[in-house]
């Protein structure tokens, strides 16, 4: 994959600017939505993590500022190493700091074209870029064999609005989609699911009365992002009852988001 010109790297890879980055890092650790969707996440990849041999070694992929990161490295409990991709140099240096790990700020083929790893992770990353299956392509190619691919993704185009434009979102997805992406760049999904199911009625109500066009970034995060007491705990508790359905590997009909493990074919 060749990198785009300066001036794309922000909006191509990263969903925010280094404002909004500093707006998340202040977010994350309260609102309810990253809370819970960190629950869903662990859940997701605990049985994965605890079935590989010690030595192991995972990526995330557009790591952020770290949240998830910190996830992962709870979950891997010392047995193997846990290190972040994060094209954003501000994004990355958070990172670090949060986590202590190793975060290279850059691409997948900035890293050592020797390392491969036994489970690639990528967070509401995927819709970020413009050229899906080649991105696919290069993790399959870093996995070693039978390795995989843990991922979450927004779901449904209907609830498109100026949040994903600012984001620099390409495209939300549906189960269908996403299988479709991933089985075109030579993976088999193992298991998927949708989740955030109790927002996708207000969001799609929202998505109707807010403006099609972008505006500024700022007060999109502070309108996503606010953080209302009471609502706030409550939306949480509900949100992460989500994660025994995902640790029990069953299917929730509905949602604002997805989670899905994939792992290659066979060449």
């Amino acid at each position: 994959m060749n990198r785009p010109d300066d001036s794309r790297v922000e909006s191509h890879w990263s969903a925010f600017d280094a404002a909004g980055i500093q707006r998340l890092v202040a977010a994350e650790d309260r609102h309810f939505w990253f809370r819970a969707r960190n629950e869903t996440i662990a859940a997701l990849a605990r049985r994965p993590i605890e079935n590989l041999s010690d030595g192991f070694r995972i990526l995330e992929v557009g790591c952020g500022s770290g949240n998830v990161l910190r996830v992962l490295q709870r979950l891997a409990a010392g047995r193997g190493s846990v290190a972040g991709l994060e094209l954003s140099r501000e994004a990355a240096a958070i990172a670090r700091t949060r986590t202590g790990l190793t975060v290279t700020d850059g691409y997948l083929s900035d890293l050592d074209p020797a390392l491969a790893f036994d489970i690639i992770a990528a967070f509401d990353v995927l819709e970020h870029i413009a050229d899906e299956s080649g991105v696919l392509g290069e993790i399959r190619e870093r996995l070693r064999p039978g390795g995989s691919l843990i991922l979450t993704v927004p779901a449904h185009q209907s609830l498109w609005s100026a949040f994903d434009v600012a984001s620099g979102h390409e495209r939300r997805y549906t189960l269908a989609t996403l299988s479709r992406a991933l089985r075109t760049s030579g993976f088999r999904v193992q298991y998927a699911t949708y989740f955030m199911s109790a927002l996708f009625p207000m969001m799609w109500v929202r998505r109707r009365l807010m403006k099609s066009e972008a505006t500024d970034m700022g007060a999109l995060l502070d309108s996503e992002f606010q953080i209302v007491p009471g609502l706030n705990e409550v939306a949480y508790e509900v949100l992460r009852q989500e994660a025994r359905v995902v640790r029990a590997r069953r299917r929730l009909p509905m949602g604002a988001s997805i989670a899905a493990i994939a792992v290659p074919t066979a060449s």
